[in-house]
């Protein structure tokens, strides 16, 4: 949260959103449409309750953190990448600790609960970053680059643990569905998101990975503190995101490929 609030301006985040009816739209199709579609579908198909549980989590989580990145590889608007993240983020935070409890069904949650660990663990230090970036920006760039290169070599030890830690319970997801449900899970959000975006593809590419992106952190944070006692819950929301992640890389290389072939390949002379 401190390398992505140093890489950031109050007036990067606020420009692109003045625009009322893309931003409704956006939340429309993040906190609308892909949860209702997701949690209806897991409560016809026959998945494990933990992997439900995992889906609706991530089905009301918005705003990953790669959506920048990966609008980057896709060639998309980053300007728009990095306002519809913290749109996104700050949406979820309000969301998920006010409909989950209600969703989840049987299950005893409380909002503050949930809200506290994704308000002090990702919206604090972020507001903190982006204000010293205001105030020491040439720090802030120097600093935003060191705490990339630990963000990454920290996602890279999480995920070697994760399977070291949880590779009985990784196998045991083999043959449930998860795998499939979570690629769908991408594509769906994708397409919804990349639809909804209006009619720049810039913009399409990045609301369409923006939409399929969901805020891992705060999966894996009302993951551990609200089912610590079922850590397949954990496993299903780790799991989920590394599948839609891969997806989403692709697709954003992709696209990135095509969108360089355009803009080299020459002019055809019109007769």
């Amino acid at each position: 949260m401190f390398a992505i609030g140093f890489s950031l301006t109050s007036g990067m985040i606020i420009k692109p959103l003045k625009n009322w009816k893309f931003d409704l739209s956006v939340i429309a199709a993040n906190f609308v449409i892909v949860p209702a579609v997701v949690i209806g579908l897991t409560m016809v198909v026959p998945l494990p309750p933990e992997t439900k549980i995992g889906l609706t989590i991530l089905s009301l989580s918005a705003g990953g953190q790669f959506i920048p990145k990966l609008s980057q590889s896709a060639k998309g608007n980053i300007v728009v990448a990095v306002a519809l993240m913290m749109l996104l983020m700050i949406s979820t935070i309000i969301i998920l600790p006010l409909v989950l409890p209600f969703v989840i069904l049987g299950t005893s949650l409380n909002s503050w609960d949930i809200a506290k660990p994704i308000i002090f663990l990702m919206l604090t230090p972020l507001g903190i970053a982006i204000a010293i970036k205001q105030r020491y920006s040439g720090f802030a760039s120097h600093a935003a680059k060191r705490l990339n290169l630990v963000t990454t070599a920290s996602i890279l030890i999480l995920l070697l643990l994760f399977f070291v830690g949880f590779w009985s319970q990784i196998i045991g997801t083999f043959g449930t569905g998860l795998i499939a449900f979570g690629v769908f899970f991408a594509l769906f959000a994708l397409c919804i998101g990349y639809f909804l975006g209006g009619r720049n593809p810039e913009v399409r590419r990045v609301t369409g990975l923006a939409t399929a992106n969901r805020n891992l952190t705060a999966g894996m944070l009302v993951a551990t503190t609200n089912f610590a006692e079922t850590p397949m819950v954990f496993v299903a929301v780790f799991l989920l995101s590394i599948v839609k992640l891969v997806i989403l890389l692709i697709v954003s290389w992709e696209w990135g490929r095509r969108s360089s072939k355009k803009q080299t390949e020459p002019a055809v002379p019109q007769p």
